[in-house]
């Protein structure tokens, strides 16, 4: 019984810490170096930066997940989903009418879940070649 409640905690830790390195990663990209962003306000290339740091936080927090974890890396990095899809709605419930378009906001949500999984299927899928992989003779 209690080997199953540390490795609920630890699931959990796995993915606040993932989604942890998120924020962070985005606040570094989008406030820090770019200095606020918005579709209507940012330039082009001010926006591809913005991608680019979106989809490094999300392989980040994914790859931080799905390692902590120790297990089932895959859905831990998936389950980043879940405190990326409340934040997006809290931001989404408080935004104003000035603010930008729907699509722009979901996508930018879209792009760190992207992130998050293909990370968590990197490990997995490292995992998996590692125990399958003929021990060295």
């Amino acid at each position: 019984m209690k080997s199953k409640i540390l490795r609920g905690l630890r699931s959990v830790a796995a993915v606040l810490a993932g989604f942890v390195v998120i924020v962070v990663g985005t606040i570094l990209t989008f406030e820090v170096v770019l200095g606020g962003i918005g579709f209507y306000k940012s330039s082009p290339t001010e926006l591809v930066i913005a991608t680019i740091g979106a989809l490094a936080s999300g392989l980040a927090g994914g790859l931080v997940a799905a390692r902590l974890a120790g297990r089932n890396p895959l859905w831990h990095a998936a389950g980043l989903a879940v405190p990326i899809g409340l934040d997006t709605a809290s931001f989404l419930a408080s935004r104003g009418p000035a603010s930008d378009p729907l699509w722009f906001d979901l996508g930018g949500s879209a792009t760190l879940v992207l992130g998050a999984l293909i990370a968590g299927y990197l490990v997995q899928t490292k995992g998996r070649s590692r125990k399958t992989s003929p021990e060295p003779g």
